[in-house]
């Protein structure tokens, strides 16, 4: 009786041990991320958390079982900056791991050059433009190269429109950056409209505002895609932005695969423009289908 008390004990001590590792390595595989998403970006975003960038993140998130987000509202400063001269750089939040990555980035070549690395790019980004206050057709005349007569330009700081991609196609400007954020913004169209500046390289031709026009040609090369940005943290963990990468790009395969992604991008309930969404990618990895063996019927 004792002997068969003994086993008895050993076979449930055998199960709790095995219950608890599957339960660890269940818990392991759930992988957690802070994601944020910077100043609202149209047409990709129509407010804070609101917008395509919002909602494809969201599925993406809820298609790869193996991801836990965190979705985080944070200065675009936080990640990406710009020196005095408006050259990228890292923000801090990004660069000290922080936040993981950051949702609605365009990819230049720049920013990979600084250690950026990018997921997956899920939409077209926009095409910017030279804009000119309507009081002022000096440049009304300009084509898509040439000097700009020492003319103050404006640039957002951090932007992929910045000063070193306009200088790929015009010389002779002064650069005056202003902060990448609503206040920013309205402080570039207020300097435009008093003067204050010549002309102001705009990040999309679908947003032009009030009281100006384009001018010159749109600039093709500044960033056509839209994707997430991760940074390797210096002090974090040394991996944690390779899991990033490839959990996001297993969502969004997913979410391509299944017919999620097309859905929001035609039905969007926040569409604020046309983002110009690119359905067609890389398959799902054998790997993300072994996480996910439900996601794609």
């Amino acid at each position: 009786m004792l002997d068969i008390l003994m086993r008895h004990r050993q076979l449930l001590f055998s199960l709790l041990l095995v219950l608890g590792l599957c339960t660890q390595a269940a818990g392991a595989e759930r992988r957690g991320y802070k994601i944020a998403l910077g100043f609202p970006f149209p047409p990709w975003d129509v407010g804070r958390l609101e917008g395509v960038n919002y909602d494809l993140l969201t599925a993406i998130c809820t298609a790869n079982a193996r991801m836990r987000c965190k979705i985080v509202d944070r200065p675009y400063s936080d990640c990406i900056g710009s020196d005095a001269e408006g050259r990228p750089l890292i923000g801090p939040a990004l660069a000290s791991g922080q936040i993981d990555g950051c949702m609605g980035w365009l990819i230049t070549p720049e920013r990979e050059q600084l250690g950026g690395e990018f997921a997956h790019a899920y939409s077209l980004g926009p095409i910017p433009q030279l804009i000119a206050s309507n009081a002022d057709h000096l440049f009304d005349s300009l084509g898509a190269s040439g000097p700009l007569a020492g003319a103050a330009v404006g640039f957002f700081s951090g932007f992929f429109n910045n000063p070193t991609c306009l200088a790929g196609h015009y010389s002779d400007f002064r650069s005056v950056i202003f902060a990448g954020d609503q206040a920013g913004r309205d402080a570039l169209v207020a300097a435009l409209l008093g003067g204050d500046i010549g002309l102001a390289f705009w990040d999309s031709v679908n947003t032009v505002p009030a009281g100006t026009h384009v001018v010159g040609a749109p600039v093709q090369d500044c960033g056509p895609e839209l994707s997430l940005i991760v940074f390797p943290p210096r002090r974090k963990r040394s991996h944690k932005a390779d899991e990033l990468r490839r959990d996001f790009n297993c969502g969004l395969a997913l979410i391509r695969a299944n017919g999620v992604m097309a859905n929001i991008c035609a039905n969007s309930s926040h569409p604020g423009g046309d983002p110009a969404c690119i359905l067609a990618g890389p398959p799902p990895t054998v790997q993300c289908l072994e996480e996910n063996p439900s996601a794609v019927r």
